[in-house]
């Protein structure tokens, strides 16, 4: 099933290189009124920790200049029951700001958020079922706009943040997350006022 979304991804890859091939000198895709949402999904390897996690992605975007944006990303934890002592619960929601540095329909991003995880670990000595832990995540990314309204994507993020239980030492939530997926975009009219063209009677 893996082999069989990866082969997908190369065919579209591949059909935009070629529809866009005579246009390689273009300027950028990715500029001001750019407004993307995109779905994905990610594997965690945990620094400190034994366990491995999986999560679905989603994400929405929008460029307030040629190359700085902001975002937010909701990652929904998948629990795996057969690891005693993974976590139950580990969904989370970043907001920050993205850089990107896009050249034709290529574009690489450098994103910093911080945000808040919903943590519970059944094994843990805590009085609460699921706590909300700040965390902070820096990530770096790289998109391949195929058609005007359609892009694929992948990205690699570190996230750091404790679980803190009613115990001496907290769960470290430190972890590597690599994500992948597609998405859709639009461009939203973003003219200043005084710019627009005025209707002569």
């Amino acid at each position: 099933m893996e082999k069989i979304k990866i082969l997908i991804l190369l065919a579209l890859l591949l059909m935009g290189f070629s529809a866009n091939a005579q246009n390689f000198h273009n300027p950028p895709f990715v500029r001001k009124g750019l407004m993307y949402i995109s779905t994905g999904l990610s594997g965690g390897y945990m620094t400190f920790e034994p366990y491995q996690n999986i999560y679905v992605n989603g994400s929405f975007g929008y460029c307030m200049e040629d190359q700085i944006a902001v975002r937010t990303d909701l990652y929904v934890f998948i629990p795996d029951v057969n690891f005693k002592g993974q976590l139950n619960q580990n969904t989370g929601i970043l907001v920050g700001g993205e850089f990107h540095l896009p050249f034709n329909r290529f574009d690489l991003s450098l994103l910093l958020q911080p945000g808040v995880s919903f943590v519970y670990l059944e094994e843990g000595v805590s009085t609460k079922k699921v706590q909300t832990e700040p965390v902070i995540s820096g990530s770096i990314g790289t998109s391949y706009y195929l058609f005007n309204n359609f892009h694929v994507f992948a990205s690699a993020m570190y996230l750091h943040g404790s679980y803190f239980m009613e115990q001496p030492d907290p769960y470290h939530l430190d972890e590597f997350r690599i994500t992948a997926g597609i998405g859709v975009n639009v461009f939203v009219n973003h003219t200043p006022v005084f710019q627009r063209k005025r209707v002569k009677f």
